[in-house]
């Protein structure tokens, strides 16, 4: 009964949309690219780095289509195309704005009228998953956790002006499977993300989320951290949950009270440091985790939870209007000195840290280009041989903007 009312609204809510989208003959659907992104250069690691021969690579290429279907609906596909091969689609959703309104329409200027997302989208945690690439990142490598997942979801958000709370406000509350089978789930139970971020004044931002994937069986998760998803050893179900706080600051930061005119930058969304509009910047994060899982299957064995913590420092200096210099220091590790496991596939680690240095040149306003630096290390078991990792980086970049 209960998965009938579900399959009966979501029947509704789809030819709502429908009839709304072919029903104006006065709108005309329009595309563009805007979000499309590409990074191409030469990166060369030590011997047990990603690139240890040294080669000419393609990292980061995204081809962005965006669909207007009518006034307030919206399809979104992305191609992953790094090192120009199709790897998968890592964007399909749509996006429909002022749906409830539809229904109420007093509710359109109200404190609750999210815009409802569905498709496989990016979960809104935490604040680096949305500029962790090489061409919207002020380095060109991502921090040592690296949290983030894409998953099939549905999710509503929306963003609250100053003029209805006091300050900026906005939030995101989605349902997804939590698990790596594409397109299905292997569990009733469905992962539950949520985040709030506040602009309490123009050089602040706040932001807190937290991640619950819901019982996962014996599958990997969607939500990585260091690149970790697969369930403790031994365990035949388990549960990750992760929770974040992320703050940046930014210095003499774009604002009409010092120059008349608006910041280029959206301070309540802060996805694209690389465009920062102001002389430098600060920000931080520092997340906790926990793997949760138990043997069901006899005979019984003990399983250890992983639990442990994640943090990054990040720095950003626009020493002119053109260059600008970087450095991030990130660690995550886990709380037990006793446990280890394939931290960004160096296996058998118990602790990462990255330090990445780096500067960038705007040949123009989205074509720039970038060196870097990076350092790893690792806390290895007793025995294991840190991995030689090292690497530096030669990118030009550009966004579609």
């Amino acid at each position: 009964m209960k998965k009938g009312m579900i399959a009966l609204g979501m029947m509704g809510m789809i030819l709502c949309m429908a009839y709304n989208a072919f029903g104006a003959d006065e709108f005309k659907p329009a595309v563009d690219f805007k979000g499309s992104r590409l990074a191409i250069g030469y990166l060369d690691s030590e011997n047990a780095g990603s690139y240890p021969d040294g080669s000419f690579q393609m990292p980061e290429a995204k081809l962005r289509f965006n669909l207007q279907m009518a006034p307030d609906m919206k399809v979104v596909a992305r191609m992953n195309l790094n090192n120009a091969t199709f790897v998968n689609m890592d964007y399909l959703y749509l996006d429909y704005t002022n749906l409830l309104a539809m229904a109420a329409p007093s509710l359109k200027d109200s404190l609750f009228n999210p815009t409802i997302r569905l498709g496989r989208i990016k979960l809104d945690f935490g604040e680096e998953t949305w500029g962790n690439n090489s061409v919207e990142a002020v380095t060109i490598s991502p921090s040592a956790t690296n949290t983030g997942a894409y998953d099939e979801a549905f999710q509503i958000f929306q963003a609250l002006p100053k003029d209805k709370l006091g300050v900026p406000v906005k939030w995101a509350l989605s349902l997804s499977n939590g698990n790596t089978t594409s397109g299905a789930d292997n569990q009733q139970s469905k992962a539950v993300c949520f985040k709030v971020g506040v602009n309490p004044i123009n050089e602040l931002y706040v932001s807190a989320s937290y991640f619950n994937s819901g019982e996962l069986m014996n599958g990997s998760a969607e939500m990585t951290f260091a690149g970790l998803a697969t369930p403790p050893t031994n365990a035949t179900r388990w549960t990750r949950t992760v929770t974040e706080l992320d703050i940046r600051y930014d210095i003499l930061a774009s604002s009409p009270s010092r120059s008349g005119q608006p910041g280029k930058e959206n301070r309540l969304n802060p996805v694209s440091p690389a465009w920062s509009d102001s002389k430098a910047y600060i920000r931080a994060a520092y997340g906790q985790f926990t793997d949760d899982g138990k043997d069901t299957v006899a005979p019984i064995v003990k399983v250890t939870d992983r639990q442990g913590t994640y943090y990054f420092l990040e720095g950003c200096y626009n020493a002119t209007e053109k260059l600008y210099l970087a450095t991030r220091y990130s660690w995550a590790g886990f709380d037990k000195s006793t446990l280890y496991a394939s931290l960004n596939g160096a296996a058998g680690s118990n602790a990462y840290t990255r330090i990445s240095v780096g500067a960038g040149y705007r040949l123009t306003d989205t074509t720039h280009f970038k060196v870097e630096y990076v350092t790893n290390t690792e806390d290895m078991a007793t025995g294991a041989k840190e991995p030689e990792n090292n690497q530096i980086a030669i990118l030009f970049t550009t966004l579609f903007k």
